[in-house]
């Protein structure tokens, strides 16, 4: 019997040992990290990455972002259908620094040669001045790392969406492009055995870098009749830049309107295109306002606003009126 309890004793002590250990080790992992003398630190740096290696060497450690990475618009910068047409198979020099930026640093990067395919990645943000930078201060044992305020700022973004970016700092809204494009979730910055557990959770930004839709929410519509005359206002009322913004893509809204006489029969018909590239994209929190001027027999209006990424062909419908006289 005393056997027995000294055997208990002693497992019970190891394991406090070991809970010990381990709530030191994660202390100074992730509150005193800098304690951690860098020869140490130096037997566990991997060369490679101080490289500019392509984005899967990054997905050794960082899993989910990589993952959400390869579902961004990013990923595809160079590759995409629609940018090889658009910059008609790739020869506009204007394109190429920020499809394939060699590093972006709050101003218009320089395009790179190497790991074209790579498209916008990992090392394009994170690589600067030799070292792997962030939004934290943290120990990463196979690279340094140093924290960088920037990249919380709309300013970081507006190194290659310069357009969107002079648009949105105009509204004096607070919300970063971060805030809209990246929403933070908890989540650990690494999933690699062991260090996923030393690692405290931080709030990471979503690096599927959300374009989002237009959804009808966002424009305000008022349309009526004005004696000989229908008018019809759009207001973009939530968005905190120009709708649709593009530097350089050609996203589309389209307004459609139809009209009818008393027998329900089309007699008139007409379209507006609101695009940042024909200057007629809506601003924030400002109407617009399109008059058109009508036969007397005219007694319907039915409107559809439709909204066509710069990617695709597809217009997706915004949202629909019918209007009486």
């Amino acid at each position: 019997m005393r056997r027995s309890s000294q055997i208990f004793d002693l497992i019970i002590g190891v394991g406090l040992i070991g809970v010990s250990g381990f709530a030191m080790l994660y202390f100074l992992v992730n509150e005193r990290f800098e304690w951690i003398p860098e020869q140490v630190l130096e037997l566990a740096r991997d060369p490679e990455i101080l490289k500019r290696p392509p984005a899967k060497k990054c997905s050794e450690c960082h899993k989910i972002i990589y993952e959400a990475w390869k579902d961004s618009r990013h990923s595809i910068s160079w590759t995409s259908e629609t940018f090889i047409e658009a910059s008609e198979n790739r020869s506009k020099e204007k394109c190429l620094p920020c499809h394939i930026p060699q590093s972006v640093q709050g101003e218009k990067p320089s395009p790179r040669m190497d790991l074209r395919d790579e498209g916008i990645y990992c090392v394009s943000c994170h690589f600067i001045d030799n070292k792997m930078q962030g939004p934290y201060d943290l120990l990463a044992p196979p690279h340094p790392t140093f924290r960088n305020p920037d990249y919380v700022r709309s300013n970081f973004c507006g190194s290659c969406h310069q357009k969107t970016f002079k648009e949105w700092k105009a509204t004096n809204v607070e919300d970063t492009c971060q805030d809209c494009h990246m929403p933070r979730k908890k989540s650990r910055l690494t999933q690699k055995a062991g260090f996923n557990l030393l690692h405290k959770k931080r709030w990471v930004g979503d690096h599927r870098f959300l374009h989002g839709e237009i959804k009808e929410k966002d424009v305000v519509m008022e349309s009526g009749w004005e004696e000989k005359f229908f008018i019809i206002s759009l207001k973009n009322q939530t968005i905190p830049h120009f709708v649709p913004t593009a530097d350089n893509g050609d996203p589309r809204l389209y307004l459609y309107i139809k009209f009818f006489n008393e027998a329900g029969e089309e007699v008139d018909n007409a379209k507006e295109i609101i695009a940042p590239q024909q200057e007629t994209a809506l601003p924030y929190n400002k109407k617009m306002r399109y008059r058109y001027r009508l036969f007397d027999k005219i007694i319907k209006a039915e409107v559809e606003l439709k909204y066509q990424p710069a990617w695709s062909k597809e217009k997706s419908t915004v949202r629909t009126e019918t209007v009486l006289r």
